[in-house]
């Protein structure tokens, strides 16, 4: 693949928030692709696109706001200065900020206001329509589940689903994209076209328990993968060691970046198979949890990791890496936050 360098530097420093921009960009078969950085105090847990903006949420609770260009708008990010959030998430055509004490939600003018009511029987739902809530939980290895709750009859149905990633619909199907970070990491997908072909849950206390199916006799021992998923449910995964950042429609096809041992890979869903397209990097980036927010113009994914190594008696030395990707326009851009505690390399 043909690579065309263009680096651009310039420093300026805002509070705790230096920034550093560095620029490389490259032709992908389907898209162009972009890498900047930015200079940042800490890892970024989440971020969402709304009103033009790109809002982030760092580990010390602190909201700092881009623009599309992917430098930091100071008259919007003042605006949150007195806010330490706990979550930032999408829902519907807004964006609800929540505190230990308070549910905010941004207005169309990109104005917080309070949120009074609390529509959510399991908590901020990963996807929703006009049929279902679709929510889900985790206990790492041990399992997890996503769980389709459906709002007219009030059933809820589940399927095994650890570490879930990602929901939403393409086409006719529900995705649902999962990442454990446990190990070497592992990925996989479930395409689940009609919900009510899962397991149903009468029982209210496993409508909330991440591993029900433990509990459950005559499915102790089932495999809920390949031939054995249930009518209209595909379930895939790769042979090899995929770590997803990301998996996202657009002009109405089905792509993922994942990260392999020794690469960063844009890949196309054909035929019910993930088939590899370019490699991005020809390094992986280190992550050990990644959100992503489909908006209806943009996609923004988030991705951070945090780790110590020990050296002699007790001491140890802490370690993250974190950055955005931001989809827009046919061009994918890679933002880097260079934190103080960066390796020197992207991988451990």
């Amino acid at each position: 693949m043909e690579v065309i360098k263009y680096y651009s530097f310039f420093i300026f420093t805002i509070g705790c928030f230096a920034c550093r921009t560095q620029e490389q960009q490259m032709q992908s078969k389907d898209f162009t692709i972009d890498s900047k950085s930015l200079k940042a105090d800490t890892v970024i847990t989440s971020a969402v696109y709304f009103g033009g903006h790109i809002f982030c949420l760092q580990a010390d609770h602190k909201i700092f706001v881009l623009d599309t260009l992917l430098q930091k708008d100071n008259s919007f990010t003042a605006r949150f200065s007195n806010v330490k959030a706990d979550f930032i998430h999408p829902f519907n055509d807004t964006i609800f900020i929540g505190t230990k004490s308070n549910l905010y939600f941004l207005d169309h003018e990109v104005t917080l206001k309070n949120y009074n009511s609390q529509p959510f029987k399991y908590g901020l739902p990963y996807y929703n329509d006009g049929t279902y809530y679709v929510h889900a939980c985790s206990v790492g290895e041990f399992g997890g589940a996503v769980f389709f709750w459906n709002k007219q009859t009030n059933k809820t149905y589940s399927y095994p689903a650890t570490a879930v990633q990602q929901v939403f619909k393409f086409g006719h199907a529900y995705v649902v994209s999962n990442f454990l970070a446990h190990m070497s990491g592992f990925s996989d997908y479930l395409f689940i076209n009609d919900p009510t072909k899962l397991y149903e849950l009468k029982d209210e206390k496993q409508k909330n328990f991440c591993n029900w199916y433990v509990e459950v006799d005559s499915l102790k021992g089932k495999r809920f993968s390949g031939a054995t998923t249930p009518p209209g449910v595909r379930y895939y995964s790769d042979t090899f060691t995929t770590r997803t950042l990301t998996t996202f429609p657009y002009n109405n096809q089905l792509y993922s970046i994942y990260c392999t041992d020794s690469a960063t890979v844009l890949a196309k869903f054909q035929n019910s198979k993930l088939v590899p397209i370019d490699s991005l990097f020809r390094h992986r980036l280190y992550f050990h949890n990644a959100n992503t927010h489909l908006a209806d113009n943009a996609i923004v994914a988030s991705y951070e990791a945090t780790w110590a190594v020990g050296g002699e008696g007790n001491s140890w030395t802490p370690y993250q890496n974190t950055g955005l990707i931001f989809i827009r326009k046919g061009k994918i851009t890679f933002l880097e936050f260079r934190t103080p505690h960066m390796p020197m390399n992207n991988s451990r």
